[in-house]
């Protein structure tokens, strides 16, 4: 299930944070679910719904992946339009990630050059090479990988005609598609299964088409959040992070390689072989293993590591005590093992390594950087390592100042490992800052929040909202228990399966026992600076948008609650997205304070003994003050919520006062410039039109002004709609 998320007045506390995040931080298996995400499953991957938890949570500037990956970090952080880094040592899982990142790329001149491709494809003569990789013979049947390497070879010849976003995304369509096209077990994890039969597979033209049809729904969508790609992608190494500006990134996320033997060469060996890069195993090091963090035997093997050299590395010295008998204990148990295993040199590789990451990350961090890594610990031949620990001393040493781990499931417990029975777990590694660990700033604005939020919501919008709804039989959801759904969270999920927390919601037919069909959603948010106020909007956007989008016949209202500074473009680009706002300005809060006497009127430069003051002025106001205070904030923002209430009334109540069905017919035409089109522009003959039916274009007009505009391929989906809007 993927995490939920509540976007509240103001930050929750830190010490509530690890509250909020489930079981699955560490997998990509949510992410399936998920526009752009579900592209092309990477199996190193972590989960995107925890990834914008987070970035939601601290609000950065510009994070950093130095372990990219497929992309789900910078994929997120597009999302919330928030600048983005990301690392990626693998060239080919590179290329997918630019892939991934290419979404802005117009989604006509994608779909263009996937015909373009198809027609050539399906006009090639190809035979089968003599020599065809293995591998290859093993996954495909004659016909289909005939078909496969025919859409290849379009590719190839049409692709320099191209630009590179688009080369990119084309690219990720073709690897998307050669394990779906596949009848044996080619399931997203590094081994091909050649004696298991998949019950469903795609011909390639036909999977082509599927992957082109989902990655054009995505497109649009990321495309109706923003415009343009803020991720800055590189193909480098974690270990020295070159093209990352220094000073620059105040939040990382990552997951690095496990010390685990886990063989990240051999993930996309498919898709490699495919287009040539490698032609066996053998072919892996020296494509990709040798640019990777050594977290495997194959790898430590291949380059005849001397354990004593390892150990002398200066890097490792804060762990040295440590590592040396563990890994003294591995070459011990190694000579009497068959298999022979580097794992001593592997352990003590891996550690040099991400040594060298944490000194790359301080470079490139800012003084007040949080570092959020996920990890599992490892035990190779049943000898213990303690991971998070030992990493967390080598980050201290880089200049870091505190780590600590937060465990978020077990590992090897309920399925047995079957070389060894040592319980692991996996969680969440924290590195930090005294500065930002401590910040009276932080501290004070999230209690100032709170104060907020409980006096807008609860004591000025929520008492006008329970009696508009009291009044028109609607049922009024709020945080609280409700024996209709689980826990106090009023949760609701959106087209894509996501689930959201929200503040309010109203109901049709809805009770304490049972859940209603909404008919409006309303969610807040706190902004103390200006500099967040745009990525606050697309977060809000970003979460009940696609909620309206999946209730958009029974929930025509949709609002927000804003409090502090947002700048005019953020508040202009949630009334253009249909948004009804209350925004009561930062300056009107101060305003309120004023009233009992509390100047808030604080900025980026004030001192720290300044908010630690406040801090606990605001912990002690007493219940006068606070009524004081919430006579003030309902004088200043009165008229706003007045608006907020007509414009809910109006929704809610409006009824159809038009449909407007246009069949439509006609002739595609296509030409390869504008010269031409307007040339045969002059010949149409528009007086007497033919050509066969295309779709019905459907205008429906509400006496609110408000307009519903949809298409359809048939009568029956659209007689199916006409009777949704009658109920």
């Amino acid at each position: 299930m993927t995490n939920s998320f509540q976007l509240q007045l103001f930050n929750s506390s830190s010490d509530d944070f690890p509250k909020i995040v489930t079981e699955r931080t560490g997998s990509f298996i949510d992410n399936m679910k998920l526009p752009i995400h579900r592209w092309f499953r990477y199996s190193a991957g972590f989960s995107a719904a925890w990834v914008e938890q987070l970035i939601k949570e601290l609000e950065p500037q510009t994070i950093l992946d130095p372990f990219a990956g497929s992309g789900t970090a910078c994929i997120v952080a597009d999302q919330l339009g928030v600048t983005s880094y990301g690392v990626e040592a693998h060239p080919f899982v590179y290329r997918l990630a630019k892939g991934k990142l290419s979404w802005n790329v117009d989604s006509y001149d994608f779909l263009v050059a996937i015909n373009e491709i198809k027609d050539f494809a399906a006009n090639l003569k190809l035979k089968l090479p003599e020599n065809i990789p293995a591998l290859l013979s093993k996954c495909y049947t004659e016909v289909t990988l005939i078909n496969l390497l025919k859409i290849k070879q379009a590719y190839l010849e049409i692709a320099p005609n191209l630009s590179e976003d688009l080369q990119s995304l084309i690219f990720l369509a073709v690897c998307a598609i050669l394990r779906s096209s596949s009848h044996v077990g080619t399931a997203q994890w590094q081994y091909i299964l050649p004696n298991k039969r998949k019950v469903k597979i795609y011909e390639p033209f036909d999977a082509l088409d599927k992957q082109v049809s989902l990655m054009r729904e995505d497109m649009l969508y990321m495309q109706s959040l923003n415009k343009v790609s803020r991720a800055n992608l590189i193909q480098g190494d974690a270990r020295n992070l070159v093209g990352v500006p220094d000073k620059s990134i105040d939040l990382v996320i990552t997951s690095p390689p496990y010390a685990n033997n886990y063989d990240y060469a051999d993930a996309t060996r498919l898709e490699m072989t495919f287009w040539g890069e490698v032609n066996s195993w053998g072919d892996l090091h020296e494509t990709v293993r040798k640019f990777l963090i050594r977290s495997s035997s194959q790898h430590v093997s291949k380059e005849k590591l001397s354990l004593d050299a390892l150990i002398a590395e200066s890097v490792i010295e804060p762990i040295k005590d440590e590592l040396i008998p563990v890994c003294k204990e591995l070459e011990e148990v190694r000579a009497t093992k068959g298999g022979n295993k580097a794992y001593h040199t592997m352990i003590a590789a891996y550690f040099a390594d991400m040594a060298n990451v944490f000194h790359a990350l301080r470079q490139v961090t800012t003084d007040n950087c949080q570092v959020c890594i996920v990890v599992g610990d490892s035990a190779p031949y049943g000898v213990y390592v303690p991971v998070e620990k030992w990493l967390g001393k080598l980050a201290i040493a880089a200049g870091f100042d505190c780590w600590s781990f937060e465990q978020i499931r077990q590992r090897n417990v309920k399925w047995k490992n079957r070389k060894h029975d040592v319980p692991l777990h996996e969680g969440r590694l924290w590195i930090e800052s005294k500065i930002m660990a401590q910040s009276p700033s932080h501290k004070f604005g999230q209690a100032l929040g709170k104060l907020l939020e409980d006096i807008v919501l609860d004591d000025i919008l929520k008492p006008r909202l329970q009696q508009f709804a009291q009044t028109k039989n609607y049922y009024l959801d709020s945080q609280k228990a409700r024996p209709a759904r689980t826990g106090k969270k009023v949760t609701w999920e959106d087209k894509y399966g996501n689930k959201h927390d929200l503040d309010f919601v109203i109901e049709v037919d809805g009770t304490d026992e049972k859940l209603g069909r909404p008919v409006a959603f309303i969610e807040s948010a706190w902004r103390r600076y200006t500099k967040h106020s745009k990525n606050k909007a697309q977060e809000i956007q970003g979460a009940i948008l696609p909620i309206i989008e999946l209730h958009h016949l029974s929930a025509p209202f949709y609002g927000v609650v804003l409090a502090g500074d947002f700048t005019k473009p953020a508040l202009e680009q949630l009334k253009n997205n249909g948004f009804a706002v209350i925004y009561i300005p930062y300056k009107d809060v101060v305003s309120a304070f004023k009233s009992i006497d509390f100047d808030v009127a604080f900025d980026e430069d004030t001192p720290d003994e300044i908010y630690s003051t406040a801090s606990k002025k605001l912990a002690s106001l007493s219940s006068s003050d606070k009524e004081k205070l919430r006579q003030a904030l309902m004088q200043v923002s009165q008229k706003e919520v007045d608006t907020f209430m007509t414009t809910l009334r109006n929704c809610l109540e409006r009824y159809i006062t038009k449909i407007v069905i246009m069949p439509l017919f006609g002739v595609r035409y296509e030409f390869e410039s504008i010269d031409n089109a307007l040339q045969e522009l002059n010949t149409l003959d528009i007086e007497n039109p033919g050509g066969k039916f295309e779709r019905f274009e459907v205008i429906v007009d509400y006496n609110n002004n408000d307009t519903i505009r949809a298409t359809f391929q048939n009568k029956n989906l659209l007689a199916d709609f006409l009777r949704k809007l009658e109920d």
